[in-house]
């Protein structure tokens, strides 16, 4: 299964200024999803290992959206790049070719502004592919225009 980011638009079926009503509805729609059981809504769990959280913007509509990486292969791909299951430098390299990026806390995380795509993984390790949460990106988030203004602008 293929999870496509559009930023600022959305991911998979969640887009950007839905409704929290209307975002829950639609994470229930992507396959593998697992009911809630005792889960702070608004997120959403599935059988891959991924799970998905929503943040709402200060009119109560979906603000942003961030996708944790799951244990099967799904892909959360951005033009064609698997976000989470590449290794984190390439994913750098080959956004790097597409658009400008902030790099932060000493490259655990990118910010792609004009995009308003960010990148986080807790630790670097780019040499090593065993140790997966430092080789790659743990999570993506695609955000509103302002989301990096402030509070949700």
């Amino acid at each position: 299964m293929i999870i496509d980011i559009v930023p600022p638009e959305g991911v998979g079926p969640v887009r950007i200024g839905m409704t929290m009503d209307e975002a829950q509805l639609a994470l229930a729609a992507i396959d593998g999803y697992r009911p809630p059981s005792g889960s702070i809504e608004p997120s959403a769990t599935y059988d891959s290992g991924m799970s998905i959280e929503l943040e709402s913007a200060l009119d109560g509509t979906v603000g942003a959206i961030q996708v944790y990486r799951p244990h099967s292969p799904v892909r959360i791909e951005y033009r064609g790049i698997d976000l989470l299951r590449t290794p984190a430098a390439r994913v750098v390299e080959q956004l790097a070719e597409i658009t400008e990026l902030e790099e932060d806390e000493g490259g655990r995380s990118f910010v792609a502004p004009s995009l308003l795509l960010s990148l986080w993984r807790p630790f670097v390790e780019d040499q090593n592919a065993d140790e997966e949460q430092g080789h790659f990106f743990q999570s993506v988030l695609v955000a509103q225009p302002g989301y990096y203004d402030g509070p949700m602008g």
